[in-house]
């Protein structure tokens, strides 16, 4: 063997075996002994450490994926110890908010223990009582920076006869232990730990779980026939199914409502429990469309300063009004390409966007791209934002239409959003370690389109330019009209009733509450004399009254009884109307029936 070969044999073989033997074996660990007590236990395990390395920082993540806001994770860490592999402690201290530095000295095996208390179960991050648990790993297990591509071997340890349900691969013949290929991917894998229902169903050759905790009365072949539909849909619009196997959990019955989407699975909290009603089904499923569609667009297809995330700090990124706007943008887009909506129902839908984009304030002074960007410092709301800012998801939604009209109407409707979405797709696959920008959205678009889009970037996502609804919606052959004369006298505030008070939430700049001088926060306690205590109160009220009637309003601010006279004002923004045009060019016909996927 020459000189020449007996190194590349060292290149071949012996490098990488050296690399494996400095890699790490990964253990975690997660008991919930007394579940009352809302107190989750955690270890984690570390072998075949360097013995050079003389301190560790284990960290826990200040956020989670999905909701891009700051929180407080390391404050519900107690009791954290650190040993070796012999079981002797170790000296630690907190070097921040959320990092704990281990003296491990030449220790080859470190493990840490500590509790988490949880019972956060409105915000889907960590949740435990005597009934179930529910774990985001993002608000449960620290990580070490430098072994966070290694793999993790996880054992749950459920209380009594719980059982686990996750999108983590289980361990074939081991009982409640999973793996995880890295720390990113246990961090967004959630675990339901209780009594709940699984459902086990296959569509388009891979395994699917509809999980369900709490009381329900869901028709489950309805549900996973409707659930097939869309994961049909949403394959044939991207192409492939990224995962052997999904998950599908709700809770149902609770207070709190909203949902999380992650690598392989969703969490959705539901108030109402049941599919009998048709537009609770209907909420469920557009809710569930939302989610699912994330599993491409921001778990696979990621914006550049997200991909890799950096759970120690903010990830400012300018693209959320893509990875939430232009998903909600399909939500709907989704279900009717897999028969679950109706032509009706998308009209409907477009008249209530246009009113809703118009009366926005915000929507004229805050760009999409700078509301994403916002994100981690003001969350999804002040008392202000509906004024001052505009909100990514639905002006995100609004832009994204914009774009696809566009780009068919440009093309004769031989292109649309759909096929840039698929572009990107392709180009930035998230194995690919690097995620696209505006620019690049705008590139493939423009391509696609064939002419430049600058403009329509310039005043619709880095301005706050009015969208042109009349123009836009004709290029499918749609009319938009006013309904004028269902224009309804207004306050121009929001109430919301609890525990029997009605409290002001917001005032709408330049109405007649904000120049009567309302504020929010007051108190409403009587309506023209009379006690109210609810908003629907509120609401059966001004509607027996018209134009320039006067309403005197009784209320507490700070505790000290107010009056104050409003006269009343039509809406400044009608409802609408959507209808097709009586002549319709073959073009416009075109975009209509495959854009909303149905005949015209």
């Amino acid at each position: 063997m020459t000189r020449v070969a007996r190194l590349s044999f060292l290149a071949i073989f012996l490098v990488p075996a050296l690399i494996q033997a400095r890699t790490p074996a990964i253990e975690y660990k997660i008991g919930m002994s007394k579940p009352w007590t809302h107190l989750l236990e955690v270890e984690l395990s570390f072998a075949g450490l360097p013995p050079g390395t003389a301190s560790l920082d284990f960290q826990m993540p200040i956020w989670r994926t999905g909701r891009y806001v700051v929180f407080d994770f390391p404050g519900g860490v107690q009791e954290f110890s650190a040993l070796d592999g012999s079981g002797s402690p170790l000296p630690w201290a907190k070097t921040d908010k959320s990092t704990w530095k281990v003296k491990k000295g030449r220790a080859t095996a470190v493990s840490v223990r500590y509790k988490v208390y949880a019972n956060e179960f409105d915000q889907r991050t960590r949740g435990l009582n005597d009934e179930h648990a529910f774990v985001d790993g993002c608000a449960v297990f620290m990580y070490l920076q430098q072994y966070r591509s290694v793999p993790i071997r996880l054992t749950v340890i459920p209380f009594q006869d719980w059982h686990v349900t996750t999108g983590l691969e289980t361990v074939r013949g081991e009982a409640n232990k999973f793996l995880a290929p890295n720390y990113d991917f246990l961090a967004d894998a959630p675990l339901e730990i209780g009594s709940q229902k699984d459902y086990e169903f296959e569509a388009e050759g891979k395994k699917h779980v509809i999980s369900i905790y709490g009381p329900a009365t869901f028709n489950m072949d309805n549900m996973i026939a409707d659930f097939s539909k869309l994961i049909k849909a949403n394959k044939e619009f991207w192409g492939d199914l990224p995962y052997d196997r999904y998950v599908f959990m709700f809770h149902t019955g609770g207070d709190g409502g909203g949902a999380t989407e992650h690598m392989n699975s969703t969490i959705i909290q539901l108030r109402s429990a049941g599919s009998k009603d048709p537009l609770a089904h209907r909420g469920l499923l557009g809710v569930t469309s939302h989610e699912y569609f994330h599993t491409w667009n921001v778990k696979q297809l990621r914006p550049k300063n997200i991909l890799p995330y950096d759970f120690t700090k903010e990830n400012y990124v300018k693209e959320l009004w893509v990875a939430e706007g232009t998903t909600s943008y399909y939500t709907g887009l989704l279900l009717n390409r897999a028969g679950l909506g109706s032509p009706t129902g998308s009209l409907d839908m477009l008249a209530r966007t246009v009113q809703e984009d118009r009366q926005r304030p915000g929507n004229r002074i805050q760009p999409v791209a700078e509301a994403s960007f916002d994100s981690w410092v003001k969350g999804r709301g002040t008392q202000q934002s509906y004024n001052a800012e505009s909100d990514f998801y639905g002006k995100g939604s609004t832009v994204s239409l914009v774009l696809d009209l566009e780009i068919r109407h440009r093309s004769n409707n031989k292109c649309s959003l759909d096929d840039v979405m698929r572009a990107l797709y392709k180009r930035f696959p998230l194995s690919g370690g690097v995620g696209y920008t505006n620019e690049d959205l705008q590139s493939a678009a423009e391509k696609l389109a064939g002419s430049s889009l600058a403009k329509i970037f310039e005043d619709h996502v880095y301005g706050a330019a009015p969208v042109d609804w009349e123009r836009l919606l004709l290029y499918a052959g749609l009319e938009l009209r006013a309904k004028d004369a269902e224009r309804k006298p207004d306050l121009g505030l929001q109430a919301f009733d609890r525990d029997g008070k009605l409290r002001v939430v917001r005032v709408l700049a330049g109405s007649a509450a904000e120049d009567a001088g309302i504020d929010v926060g007051d108190e409403i306690i009587a309506f023209n004399g009379g006690r109210i205590s609810q908003a629907r109160e509120l609401t059966d009220r001004l509607a027996n009254l018209k134009a320039d009637d006067k309403v005197r309003l009784t209320f507490f601010r700070r505790d000290r009884l107010r009056e104050i006279d409003i006269p009343l004002r039509l809406q400044s923004v009608p409802a609408y109307s959507v209808t097709k045009t009586a002549n319709p060019t073959a073009l416009q016909k075109s975009i209509y029936e495959s854009w909303l996927g149905t005949t015209w």
